[in-house]
């Protein structure tokens, strides 16, 4: 059973989830295999030289091809933040500046993580590398960021995914500042000294692909309100119904 499933028995009086217009989901879709594409494609070229359990994902630069690949996917993602930035404003769920800046330093990480490229293993940090590895590490701390500014600005949920989402801002970001914490080598320091570290970037690729997923999903479900919902229009309460009546009534009487 889905969560928008489960919140239709917790509220009756929501459509169903057939009616649930899941635009930002199937952008998210498209965008994300769009994304994937490449990095498939240099794990395909690089199968030789890198080791995806051990090497990290940077380290596809150096084949044949394989630095425009990672510029490529970062590219795409950067663009598909800046699309559901704006569906968050379009739709009236996201205030103030601090989802935008948020959602604005993500995009920018993104293409700076495939413009600079890391060093070849076993030579110092150069300017180069630094600005790659701060790039991908600024990119994960702000989606919790995104993700907790959007929740606090729904003030009446209509489901359970702004609860979700704040939960999962959570976690990713105490994930997210461990990680860091041991990993801060990586800022001065050629390689990480950590085990795995190759598989643990690549599953925190999945993560941030999954996170986005579920930001669009809470965008497509709590904002159903206020695109469905013509203003004026009945709600289905007695009050609203009394309340338009009423204009009604007044409206004749201006015309009479």
């Amino acid at each position: 059973m889905t969560a928008a499933a489960v919140d239709l028995g917790k509220h009756p009086d929501l459509p169903s989830v057939s009616e649930v217009d899941a635009r930002s989901m199937r952008t998210v879709g498209w965008f994300g295999a769009t994304a994937l594409l490449p990095m498939v494609a240099a794990h395909v070229v690089g199968a030789s030289a890198v080791d995806p359990v051990l090497d990290p994902i940077s380290w596809y630069a150096f084949v044949p091809g394989g630095g425009e690949m990672i510029l490529a996917g970062g590219l795409v993602l950067a663009v598909l933040g800046l699309i559901l930035m704006v569906r968050m404003y379009r739709t009236g769920l996201a205030v103030g500046p601090l989802p935008a800046v948020a959602m604005i330093v993500f995009a920018v990480a993104m293409v700076l993580v495939g413009a600079f490229p890391t060093d070849p293993p076993g030579t110092a940090a150069s300017f180069s590398a630094i600005v790659h590895r701060v790039s991908a590490a600024t990119a994960f701390c702000v989606l919790p960021v995104i993700g907790l500014s959007l929740e606090r600005s729904i003030g009446q949920p209509r489901s359970a995914l702004p609860r979700g989402l704040r939960s999962a801002a959570i976690a990713l970001g105490v994930v997210v500042g461990l990680f860091l914490v041991v990993h801060l080598s990586l800022v001065f320091f050629a390689s990480s000294g950590i085990f795995a570290f190759g598989l643990i970037e690549r599953v925190g690729f999945v993560i941030m692909i999954g996170f986005l997923f579920l930001l669009a999903a809470t965008i497509d479900r709590e904002s159903l309100t206020a695109e469905t919902e013509a203003p004026g229009a009945s709600t289905g309460h007695p009050a609203d119904e009394q309340a338009f009546l009423l204009s009604g009534s007044r409206s004749a009487d201006l015309v009479a």
